[in-house]
């Protein structure tokens, strides 16, 4: 099952600095804030693995919380997801300043080419 249907299924709330947010409110939030919540629910998780070393031995074994690994599975993909968005725009705003510099020096050689002719050239091409 997609993990967004399983939030959605749930009902999956996050808790941010900026309140509590159901999944869709995630996708508004700053980068730097989604790294955080990322890293604490990476946390979050970790924590609740190191419980006791051996603890899988038992027959009271804990499972992972699954609960907190989809919210850590939609934090994650929603800050890769807006992470590759970011650095395709940021790839494409450094194509277009490129192109537009060659265009600059394309214009700029074009306009020496001309005045490096001579009176009766630039006379000839005016006809």
């Amino acid at each position: 099952m997609s993990i967004y249907k399983a939030a959605s299924r749930t009902g999956l709330t996050f808790v941010t600095p900026k309140g509590v947010l159901n999944v869709s409110q995630l996708w508004s939030l700053a980068m730097p804030m989604l790294a955080g919540l990322v890293r604490d629910a990476k946390k979050k998780l970790t924590e609740s693995d190191q419980t006791d070393e051996l603890s899988f031995l038992g027959e009271n074994f804990i499972q992972k919380n699954p609960e907190e690994e989809l919210r850590f599975e939609i934090l994650k993909d929603i800050y890769v997801t807006k992470k590759s968005e970011l650095d395709s725009k940021k790839i494409e705003a450094d194509k277009k300043l490129s192109n537009q510099k060659i265009l600059e020096l394309i214009a700029k050689k074009q306009e020496n080419d001309l005045e490096s002719k001579s009176v009766e050239e630039l006379m000839a091409m005016l006809q």
